[in-house]
């Protein structure tokens, strides 16, 4: 038979895991709040970059367009 002091103790040893547990996890959340974060500015870089290299490719479209009628006209 365990004696109320032996009991004590092991609630307190469990309390402390418990608590330790609770520590580690608020821990984890941040980590992964933070992570989340970083993806979604990665995310954001892409599409700018996406956006600005679809742009250039439409200007340099039309200018070759305009280049080409350009040289037609002056040709004939």
């Amino acid at each position: 038979m365990t004696t109320s002091n032996e009991s004590d103790n092991r609630l307190d040893r469990i309390e402390a895991a418990l608590e330790k547990l609770s520590d580690d996890l608020g821990q984890m959340r941040e980590e992964q709040d933070r992570g989340r974060k970083w993806e979604d500015r990665t995310w954001d870089v892409v599409k700018w970059v996406g956006g600005i290299s679809a742009g250039l490719s439409i200007s340099a479209a039309i200018a070759l367009v305009g280049l080409l009628v350009r040289l037609s006209i002056e040709g004939k």
